[in-house]
């Protein structure tokens, strides 16, 4: 068989398999390692984005509950002429509240 030996063909064919493998290989690594890295920030910014917006609603509720609390509290206060009689009704019932949830 005149020309190229065969064990050049297969070192060859052997070199140019390893040379595409470490290619794709790496290619696939990049690819990956960039959508993972993607995935992660853009998971990261949506969840602090939720968290942002749950925070600041808390905080409307609170401050909503806050003060109808304390205008119930003054109402009383004024129905009875009592100063101060409606908060401590208020704090009773948050208290006796708090109870019944802690037993639950």
């Amino acid at each position: 068989m005149p020309g190229v030996p065969v064990p050049d063909i297969i070192e060859l064919i052997s070199s140019l398999s390893r040379l595409v493998i470490q290619r794709f290989s790496s290619e696939a690594q990049k690819l990956t390692s960039e959508a993972i890295g993607d995935g992660i920030a853009d998971g990261v910014q949506k969840s602090s984005q939720r968290l942002f917006s749950i925070g600041v609603s808390i905080a409307l509720i609170g401050t909503g509950f806050f003060l109808t609390l304390w205008g119930i509290a003054t109402g009383i206060d004024t129905f009875f002429e009592m100063r101060g009689f409606g908060y401590v009704l208020i704090g009773i019932l948050a208290a006796l509240a708090g109870v019944l949830v802690y037993k639950r």
